[in-house]
C-alpha cells in the first residue's frame, strides 16, 4: 500500500529527529516551486500530543501520570537485541560483552537524561572530533550551535538554593586538591522538585526541556505529518545507470505493511538502532546486511562510550543533605590521564543519597520485616518534615559514580539486532577506572568522610554512556558513513543525523551534543537541497 509521496522523511522523533523536523520545516522549501515541504516524521513509539506548559504540564498527558513509577516502567520503551531462538549473523567470541539500549515513545530514546542533565560539548570534545575525522565539525563551527541550543532548551547551572552540603564540599575540595570542576547543568523550565522524573519517559508537568518542547511544534505548526508506532523495516534503494538513490521506505503500522514514496530519507535512530535499519536495508557490511545493494563496513562499526562504573560510597557522621530531590550531582570533577586532555578522561561525579519513594524504601534491605517495626520504620523514614533517625541514616551517605571519556584505542560495533559489541572490561579500562577510585577515595576523606565503603569491590562497568560512532563522519569514504554534510558517501538522498554520526563521545552530558549537531545537520541540509535557487 503506497502512501502519498513526500518530499522528506526523518525516520527516528528522538534529539536528533525532532530537532531536524522543526528547523528543515522552519526553514526548507521546495527548490523548484518554493513551496513549503512536505514532511514526514516516523516513529516506532506512540505521540502524546498537546501543547507543552512547562511547570504544570498538558492535561492530555499530565493524567497518563501516577507518582509509583512501576505504573510506566518500561511501558512506552523496548529493549535492543536479539529475540529468543534467533540467531547472531557474526557470533560472539569468547569474552566479548553486549550492551543494550532502550527507546521510547516520540520524543526518543536519547531525548535527556531522566532529571535533564546535559550540555552542548566542551570545547575540547569539538577538537578531537575535528582532528579524527577531517570534518569540520571544530568549535569555529560549532559552538554556535551549542550555544543557541543552551538558550533554547534553557540549560542553566542549578541554582545555589537547590544546593546541599555535600555539593559544597565536593567542589571545595576538588578545587583545593587541584581537579578540573564543571558544573553540570540541567535542561529545566519551572521545575517543582517533585523529584518524579519519570525516566525515559516524560516529565509530568513538562519542565523537562529538548527538542521535543522546542523545536518538535515547530515541525507540528508547519504541517510536518506525524507517523506513530510505525516499524520502518528498510529503506528502499535503488540501482541504476551507475546511480544509487533512495525511493522511499517500508514500514509497518498496526500490523500493516505501508509503501511511503519519498527522495530523500534523515535517519535519525540513534546509535543502537540506525545500523540494524540500514543493514536491513543492504546497506553495510557484506556479512551483517540483507540482500546487498551497497556494501561500506564502516556502518555499524567504531562505536565509542563512557564506560560507567559506580564508585565507592562516602559514609559522614553527619547527614550531608536534607534528603530530598535536588537533582543529583552538581559537579563533574575531571582528572585527566593523557596529558592533551583528550582521551582517558576520568569524569567522577558525587551526590547525597536521596531518600526513595516510599514504594522503594518498603522493600529495601534496610526496611524491618513487615509488621509494627516496618509500619514503625515507614513512618519515620517517609517524614520529610524532620529529620529522623532513618532519614538520617540515608542523608550521610554520598554515591559516587566514574565515567571515562575516550578510552584510547578502544572501539565496539552494533550487529543486526541493535546489540552493542564492546569490551567494556578491557584491561586498560579497569585500570583506568582504579584509578578514579583513588580519587575518589582522597576527596571523600578530604571531605570529612568517616567511612568510605566499597574500594575493595570488583570494578564493573554496568553502563556505557554517551554511545556514539557507528555510522561515523569523514571525509575519506574508506573510513566513514557520512560526509561532514550528513550526507552517505554511497547513496543519493539518504542522510544520517544523530548520535552514530558522532565521532567521539563528549566529555559531559548526551542529548545537548546530539542537539548541537543537529541544528548544524538541518543548517546544511536545508542550504544544499531545501533552498530556493
Amino acid at each position: 500500500m503506497a502512501e502519498k509521496p513526500f518530499d522528506v522523511a526523518i525516520v527516528g522523533a528522538g534529539q536528533a529527529g525532532c530537532t531536524l523536523a522543526g528547523k528543515i520545516a522552519e526553514k526548507g522549501v521546495h527548490p523548484s516551486t518554493g513551496e513549503p515541504l512536505r514532511i514526514a516524521v516516523l516513529d516506532r513509539g506512540p505521540y502524546f500530543k498537546g501543547k507543552h506548559n512547562p511547570g504544570y504540564g498538558s492535561p492530555e498527558r499530565r493524567q497518563m501520570f501516577t507518582n509509583i513509577s512501576q505504573d510506566f516502567a518500561g511501558k512506552y520503551t523496548k529493549w535492543t537485541g536479539m529475540p529468543p531462538g534467533a540467531r547472531r549473523k557474526v557470533p560472539l567470541q569468547p569474552g566479548q560483552e553486549i550492551f543494550l539500549q532502550r527507546g521510547p515513545a516520540i520524543f526518543g530514546g536519547g531525548t535527556l537524561h531522566y532529571i535533564a542533565r546535559t550540555r552542548a560539548p566542551f570545547d575540547i570534545d569539538m577538537q578531537v572530533w575535528e582532528e579524527e575525522t577531517g570534518a569540520d565539525w571544530g568549535p569555529g563551527v560549532l559552538k554556535p550551535y551549542g550555544q543557541q541550543v543552551h538558550r533554547d532548551f534553557n540549560i542553566h547551572v542549578r541554582p545555589q538554593a537547590t544546593l546541599c552540603q555535600l555539593d559544597h564540599l565536593v567542589r571545595e575540595a576538588a578545587l583545593s586538591s587541584g581537579y578540573e570542576l564543571s558544573d553540570y547543568p540541567i535542561a529545566k523550565k519551572n521545575c517543582l522538585l517533585s523529584g518524579y522524573c519519570d525516566g525515559v519517559n516524560m516529565c509530568k508537568y513538562d519542565a523537562r526541556q529538548g527538542s521535543f518542547t522546542v523545536y518538535l511544534p515547530l515541525a507540528e505548526q508547519r504541517g510536518a505529518e506525524m507517523i506513530p508506532n510505525a516499524s520502518v523495516q528498510r529503506i528502499l534503494i535503488e540501482r541504476s545507470r551507475g546511480q544509487t538513490r533512495v525511493t522511499g521506505l517500508e514500514y509497518l503500522q498496526d500490523g500493516i505493511r505501508r509503501t511511503l514514496e519519498v527522495p530523500h530519507v534523515i535517519v535519525s535512530c540513534g546509535n543502537y538502532e540506525t545500523p540494524p535499519l540500514l543493514y536491513r536495508s543492504g546497506y553495510g557490511p557484506r556479512e551483517l546486511t540483507d540482500n546487498l545493494i551497497v556494501e561500506n563496513r564502516n556502518v555499524g562499526r567504531h562505536t565509542d562510550n563512557r564506560p560507567e562504573s559506580f564508585g565507592p560510597v562516602g559514609i559522614f557522621d553527619e547527614p550531608v543533605s536534607d534528603g530530598a530531590f535536588r537533582h543529583g550531582n552538581a559537579y563533574y570533577v575531571y582528572h585527566d590521564l593523557d596529558s592533551t586532555h583528550r582521551y582517558d578522561r576520568l569524569a567522577i561525579s558525587m551526590w547525597a543519597r536521596t531518600v526513595p519513594y516510599p514504594h522503594q524504601v518498603a522493600v529495601d534491605t534496610a526496611a524491618p520485616h513487615f509488621g509494627p517495626a516496618h509500619k514503625d520504620y515507614m513512618r519515620d523514614v517517609c517524614d520529610p518534615t524532620k529529620m529522623t533517625r532513618a532519614r538520617a541514616d540515608i542523608a550521610r551517605q554520598c554515591i559516587t559514580k566514574l565515567e571515562l571519556v575516550r578510552p584510547r584505542n578502544i572501539r565496539g560495533w552494533i550487529n543486526e539486532w541493535g546489540e552493542q559489541i564492546y569490551p567494556g572490561h578491557h584491561p586498560s579500562i579497569v585500570s583506568a577506572l582504579k584509578k578514579g577510585r583513588e580519587v575518589i577515595y582522597e576527596l571523600l576523606k578530604k571531605m570529612g568522610a568517616r567511612e568510605v565503603v566499597g574500594m575493595d569491590s570488583p570494578v564493573r562497568v554496568h553502563h556505557l554512556e554517551a554511545f556514539v560512532g557507528s555510522c561515523i563522519v569523514g571525509t575519506d569514504p574508506k573510513r566513514s558513513v557520512v560526509n561532514p554534510y550528513f550526507e552517505s558517501h554511497d547513496i543519493e538522498g539518504l542522510f544520517i543525523c544523530d548520535g552514530s554520526v558522532m565521532p567521539r563521545a563528549a566529555s559531559q552530558g548526551y542529548a545537548g551534543s546530539v542537539a548541537t549537531l543537529a541544528l548544524l545537520a538541518s543548517s546544511r541540509i536545508v542550504e544544499r537541497h531545501f533552498s530556493r535557487g
